[in-house]
């Protein structure tokens, strides 16, 4: 699986000599990949300063995805492990969200009005992959915008979006410190991918606890404190690292995924540049 990365460092990698270790580097993984189903989705950071690099938690089965909802939602995803219920609204567009500390940041550590529960859901690689085929990058929030502001969304089209990261081991203020040079994945579901997205989940578990956990260790004054109180909780936190989709080269490449103009991009957005263009 990780040939398709291979061939694309050596057709376009700007840096010769970076492209020689990410090579390699990709190379032994895609060896070690007989070995290991894990290895398949090991994606090389050597890219890191040139694509938003997709970081969540994930091993040989899937990948874990969080979202945040009411009380009534949670209830009936935790008992039936998928989402429906009287309070489910299945025609409106659904936002995953790979990164713990965005959703922390989205829901306000499982405290803002219906996002009381913060849930973990996990999804076949496959599944996520058909998911992430079916969407298109978005570079701001202009169109999400204009989607709220008309009603519509194109049937069957979902959103990528690259925001900001949040900082999973410090607040500023009320909320995980925002890191502006570094992005997270935002993947938007309407109509039928939403369905397609219930109808594929492997479990569903809740993490309210653990966000409330990091509420308080986040709000403790003092940073000794605060390292202190974050190195209790280290064995609860996810293991969140890089990832790459089992898509083609085409769709990474539009998703901003491997170098190209879309992460060009997405990267000047993270440097304060701004696309007048």
């Amino acid at each position: 699986r990780q040939s398709y990365s291979l061939d694309y460092l050596r057709n376009h990698q700007r840096d010769p000599q970076k492209m020689t270790r990410a090579t390699k580097k990709i190379h032994n993984s895609s060896r070690k990949s007989q070995e290991s189903p894990e290895q398949q989705f090991f994606f090389s950071t050597d890219l890191a300063p040139e694509i938003p690099v997709f970081r969540g938690e994930w091993d040989a089965q899937g990948v874990y995805v969080y979202q945040a909802y009411c009380n009534e939602i949670a209830d009936w995803a935790l008992e039936k492990q998928s989402f429906g219920g009287p309070s489910w609204k299945p025609a409106r567009m659904t936002w995953i969200k790979p990164s713990f500390a965005w959703v922390l940041y989205r829901s306000g550590y499982g405290t803002k009005p219906a996002q009381e529960r913060v849930l973990k859901i996990k999804l076949a690689h496959k599944d996520l992959a058909y998911l992430l085929s079916n969407c298109k990058l978005i570079n701001t929030n202009k169109e999400i915008k204009e989607t709220k502001k008309s009603g519509r969304t194109k049937e069957g089209i979902g959103r990528v979006q690259w925001d900001p990261e949040r900082d999973l081991f410090q607040s500023v203020g009320k909320y995980p410190r925002r890191m502006s040079r570094t992005r997270a994945i935002q993947i938007g579901l309407p109509g039928s991918l939403s369905e397609y997205y219930v109808n594929h989940i492997i479990s569903i578990e809740e993490v309210t606890d653990l966000a409330h956990k990091l509420k308080t260790a986040h709000r403790l004054i003092n940073d000794k404190d605060m390292s202190a109180a974050m190195e209790n909780l280290s064995h609860e936190l996810p293991n969140e690292r890089a990832y790459l989709p089992s898509l083609p080269d085409k769709k990474l490449i539009k998703l901003a995924m491997l170098p190209g103009a879309a992460a060009d991009g997405v990267i000047r957005l993270g440097r304060g540049c701004v696309d007048r263009s």
